[in-house]
């Protein structure tokens, strides 16, 4: 495993720097017992045992299907999909770039769960899912916060896994010049270590 993600980062001397990162930021995680729990020391913080467990979409379903209603994808749904949701896997076909089995102003939401932070080309990803959102359409992300230090680029839980640390500073603007309001956000950091924006597309 590691040859191989060794192997993909030589073809990019970012991705070099990156992974050597990656291995020295792992040297600095601890598991340890306290008071409430199992915890993860790292870097002057405690980060709960349960961050690393996946399944980030439950930490926010309940808040999201107060808007999600309807027709609607999961895009980055891995094994855990929104109730009702069609879950949009990495698939060759089909994926956070490729949405070709759902025509334009379609859907009635668009719901993704700590994916975008994994695209190169975020922007490009968001232009495409606002563009199958039927005028009034809802788009809810949920995000990792740009607090927690495990998952930031080239951090010892997520290495090259994440390419960028999504923020509210880059988020709403973009989403309000792409022609949706938003009508649900949280910048804090919930229990999750994690935020959620939830905008609707405006009517043409």
């Amino acid at each position: 495993m590691l040859t191989r993600k060794l192997g993909r980062a030589m073809r990019d001397p970012a991705k070099v720097v990156c992974y050597v990162r990656w291995r020295l930021n792992r040297l600095f995680v601890r598991r340890i017992e306290a008071p409430g729990g199992t915890f993860y020391r790292y870097r002057g913080e405690l980060y709960p045992e349960s961050l690393n467990r996946g399944n980030a979409c439950s930490h926010i379903a309940a808040r999201a299907l107060k808007f999600c209603d309807g027709r609607g994808i999961d895009i980055g749904a891995s094994e855990w999909p929104l109730p009702g949701a069609i879950p949009i896997r990495d698939e060759p076909h089909q994926n956070a770039y490729t949405l070709n089995a759902f025509p334009d102003s379609s859907l009635d939401f668009v719901f993704s769960s700590h994916c975008l932070e994994h695209l190169d080309h975020w922007d490009d990803a968001l232009r495409l899912w606002i563009q199958k959102l039927k005028p009034g359409g809802i788009l809810f992300l949920y995000l990792p916060h740009e607090s927690m230090k495990l998952w930031r680029k080239c951090g010892p839980w997520v290495g090259l896994g994440h390419r960028w640390i999504p923020t509210s500073a880059k988020i709403l603007p973009f989403l309000e010049k792409s022609g949706l309001e938003i009508v649900d956000y949280n910048p804090e950091r919930d229990d999750y270590w994690s935020f959620h924006v939830c905008a609707r597309r405006r009517d043409p």
